[in-house]
């Protein structure tokens, strides 16, 4: 039965992955025909972490029933970070796409946006020299490259290990009658 439910855990990660890449292609698309610039916003991040647990628990609790109604610990994690890291890596390659084949003008306006907004929580913290604010610039526009997303997506990876660890802990249920 284990061997079966590593395979059936792989299988339904990668579908539910792929749904939540979708998803994910889905909303960056509204931003970008919405406003793009608001996509830098800590409103959108919190909009993007919402969305990640969401999802971690709702495919959780969807093979958690496939599978009878229980899910060990391992299962539940090692299920919802399949779905994090191939949904993330289908967002991340769309982002890159976009940012860089489809409207490559919208970079300067991405810079600029987060240059702006980290400026003004830099003053409301105290300030901040030119010097600093140059090198941040020039980091902020390295950070739309191919190696850049590629080590953003790595970046990322430690913080779907960490979602994965609470959906785990979330979708978990032990089947009371085999423990004895």
């Amino acid at each position: 039965m284990e061997n079966q439910e590593e395979v059936n855990n792989t299988q339904h990660g990668l579908k539910w992955g792929a749904i939540f890449g979708l998803i994910l292609i889905i909303i960056s698309l509204l931003i970008y025909i919405v406003d793009i610039t608001i996509i830098v916003s800590s409103y959108i991040s919190i909009l993007w972490i919402a969305i990640f647990i969401g999802i971690g628990i709702f495919a959780g609790r969807d093979f958690r029933t496939k599978l009878g109604g229980y899910l060990s610990f391992k299962n539940a994690f090692l299920h919802a970070l399949v779905v994090f890291a191939i949904g993330g890596f289908i967002g991340t390659v769309f982002d890159f796409i976009l940012y860089n084949y489809i409207d490559p003008e919208i970079i300067p306006i991405l810079i600029d946006t987060q240059i702006e907004t980290t400026m003004k929580a830099m003053e409301t913290l105290g300030g901040g020299s030119t010097d600093v604010m140059d090198n941040m610039a020039e980091g902020i526009e390295k950070g739309y490259t191919l190696q850049a997303q590629a080590l953003g997506f790595l970046w990322k990876l430690v913080l779907y290990v960490i979602g994965a660890l609470i959906v785990g802990a979330i979708n978990k249920k032990k089947n009371k009658e085999e423990e004895f």
